[in-house]
């Protein structure tokens, strides 16, 4: 079938992992296509600063005509945005000495200190052990906005006043209140959004020139689309994640999700990241700053692990072949239209897989592409397997 053809933009198989290497992700990708788990991706795997693999399959759709995948496609990050975003915003302002990670949060967010959140920390809502829940409709935020109250302003105030569900730093629940509430305290206290104070201090550095809460005009077109207008016109640079919709990005950035970007953007933030926090010369974080995002910030008998604000591997296949500091873990992160980072600090490589999975697939009756785990799970063994050697 024409659309399950890869679009082949830049492909390199340089030392490290060969051509054999390359064969085969191209092949682990195009089954994903196959099987209309998406309709297209993009694929870059790097060491230090050498560019291992970088490739383009598939197309925008599943129609054949649609456009094809390109190096330059701008994908939905989904939760991808809580760690090249949310993440690395907050941990700007506390290198700058805003605000610290064990402060508390009612410190920042009026109204956060009741029904037992007193104590819970910037931290924990990193690591997410803050207590609070997974999810919230954001029907039910609704219900309760007062008369002329923002969406993002009903959000925090939903949030600050909403009982645990559990007791801080006892378990792991990975959530998207806690990075929506990293957020709300970051554009409090600095009187900037994200966009603004990512951009300044991340991304103009790093030459992040198509990563964005706000796609314009000429980026929308790039945009891998996430779903299907009533009009049957594919749905692009809109936020797929319902909450992170309703807060919405025009005066203020959702922390949850909703940032857009590019394998090669992101292939600079993961170089960055790698290097120590320095690009080209340039420190953009400090490395002890780089060292929380490595380590496994969890309290002790708390699994799964997370570093502050990653999701830290300690399984194969995603554990890189060296593991010997345990400040430098094997970290990443994934989101739910389909976008992955993993990073190895050991080996200084990194893999950004990114796909637009939720569009909704001829295989699976319309609905979503379905699980890509095994994809991802395939290419870090096969990048793992070619580094041990």
């Amino acid at each position: 079938m024409p659309h399950i053809i890869s679009t082949l933009c830049v492909c390199m198989a340089m030392a490290g992992l060969g051509a054999a290497a390359s064969d085969e992700l191209g092949a682990i990708v195009q089954r994903g296509i196959g099987e209309q788990r998406y309709p297209g991706a993009v694929l870059m795997v790097g060491r230090g600063h050498r560019t291992l693999y970088a490739r383009a399959f598939g197309r925008h759709t599943y129609d054949p005509d649609s456009p094809a995948m390109r190096m330059d496609t701008i994908f939905d990050m989904a939760s991808v945005s809580k760690v090249a975003g949310g993440t690395p915003a907050l941990l700007a302002l506390m290198e700058d000495g805003a605000l610290g990670l064990d402060d508390p949060v009612s410190r920042y967010l009026i109204g956060f200190s009741v029904k037992g959140k007193e104590a819970v920390t910037m931290r924990d809502l990193l690591t997410h052990v803050s207590g609070l829940k997974a999810y919230e409709s954001y029907a039910v935020v609704e219900r309760g906005r007062r008369p002329g109250e923002s969406h993002a302003d009903a959000l925090y105030r939903h949030y600050a006043a909403l009982p645990l569900s559990y007791v801080p730093r006892t378990k792991m629940v990975y959530s998207c209140l806690n990075l929506q509430t990293v957020a709300a305290v970051v554009q409090r206290t600095s009187g900037e959004t994200l966009e603004d104070i990512l951009r300044r201090r991340v991304w103009k550095p790093l030459g992040m020139r198509d990563t964005t809460y706000r796609p314009g005009a000429r980026q929308i077109p790039r945009c891998a689309p996430t779903g299907i207008a009533p009009d049957g016109s594919p749905i692009r640079g809109i936020v797929h994640d319902p909450l992170a919709r309703y807060h919405g990005s025009e005066s203020l950035c959702p922390g949850n999700a909703g940032l857009f970007s590019t394998a090669g953007d992101l292939s600079r933030y993961c170089r960055m990241i790698l290097d120590d926090g320095v690009w080209l010369g340039q420190r953009i974080y400090r490395p002890e700053t780089i060292r929380l995002m490595t380590t496994a910030c969890t309290p002790p008998g708390v699994k799964p692990l997370r570093s502050v604000g990653w999701g830290v591997y300690a399984e194969p296949p995603h554990v890189g072949p060296i593991q010997t500091d345990p400040a430098r873990r094997t970290i990443g992160h994934t989101g739910y239209t389909g976008t992955w980072l993993w990073l190895d600090p050991m080996t200084r490589t990194y893999i950004v897989f990114l796909t637009n999975r939720v569009y909704p697939s001829p295989a699976f009756k319309g609905g979503e592409g379905g699980s890509i785990d095994a994809i991802r799970a395939d290419i870090v063994r096969e990048v793992v397997k070619r580094l041990s050697r």
